[in-house]
């Protein structure tokens, strides 16, 4: 089907950020909403496509937030575990916290959060990476009224990361601990992503996509936030996290389950998450 960017279908709905990070109490009530959020599978890609975005001059964004998910940022102010990422992953204190979450307008509190950041250049304009996004994407939709960027990748790539970091010496006694409650939550994912994979609001783009299929990738996100890509951004400079192993996009990544994965486990993995069928790449 073709793309359906966000502007040809709700044209002059977004509103952009202002460009004084320091501003007045009454300048920061005023303030627009993110340019657009990013979210998806955790481990998926939703960091790289982050550095990604934050290539283009006057754009920019700190670790996580999360606030979408609360019916207010009044709720977030206690929302755990995001609230404590916070302080070090947008440079704000606990003083600074309370009041931006002081509000019920999500535009303020973006406002505020861009505000009294640290880490956000003045004048710049942000968006909002939250992976946990795609779990509750239709109110992350409303809520914030821009578009959406969400990643995924190949259930046995998720399988084989997992397992590493479970730091457990064998799969066949890690595995059947693992299943159901991977099972349940990765069949909440994929109904969300079934709910809106038609949706002109959301662009979804796999990992494994954006590693050998890289142009077209970047060119048809970019283009759903209204933004051109510059192949300069691939270089993935001034990078603050450390999720990003890499300085520019390693097309490895995502198949690296074949050498940590046996033939016969990748076979199971395809069997037990076969309701996620659009997320296995070539199958």
């Amino acid at each position: 089907m073709p793309v359906l960017m966000y502007r040809e279908v709700i044209e002059g709905q977004r509103v952009f950020a202002g460009n004084d990070r320091r501003r007045t109490s009454a300048e920061e009530s005023s303030s627009a909403m993110i340019e657009f959020v990013v979210g998806g599978i955790e481990h998926s890609g939703t960091t790289l496509v982050s550095d990604l975005f934050r290539q283009v001059p006057g754009l920019d964004s700190g670790f996580e937030v999360g606030v979408l998910m609360n019916r207010s940022p009044r709720e977030f102010r206690t929302f755990e575990p995001y609230i404590g990422f916070m302080n070090e992953g947008w440079g704000v204190t606990d003083a600074d916290l309370d009041y931006i979450c002081d509000t019920d307008s999500f535009a303020e509190f973006y406002g505020r959060l861009r505000a009294r950041s640290s880490q956000i250049a003045d004048g710049s304009k942000i968006f909002d990476k939250t992976p946990r996004y795609l779990l509750e994407l239709e109110r992350v939709l409303e809520r914030s009224g821009v578009p959406a960027v969400m990643t995924y990748k190949d259930p046995r790539s998720i399988v084989a990361s997992d397992f590493k970091r479970s730091k457990r010496p064998d799969f066949d006694g890690w595995y059947p601990t693992y299943l159901d409650q991977k099972r349940r939550y990765m069949k909440a994912l994929y109904s969300s992503y079934e709910a809106h994979l038609r949706d002109p609001r959301v662009a979804f783009v796999s990992l494994e996509e954006l590693s050998v299929n890289t142009k077209a990738s970047v060119d048809r996100i970019f283009g759903h936030v209204g933004l051109s890509f510059d192949p300069n951004y691939l270089l993935l400079k001034d990078l603050k996290f450390k999720n990003t192993h890499s300085t520019s996009i390693d097309m490895t990544v995502p198949f690296r389950y074949v050498d940590d994965l046996t033939p016969e486990q990748c076979r199971r993995v395809v069997e037990d998450f076969a309701f996620a069928g659009d997320w296995f790449f070539g199958w």
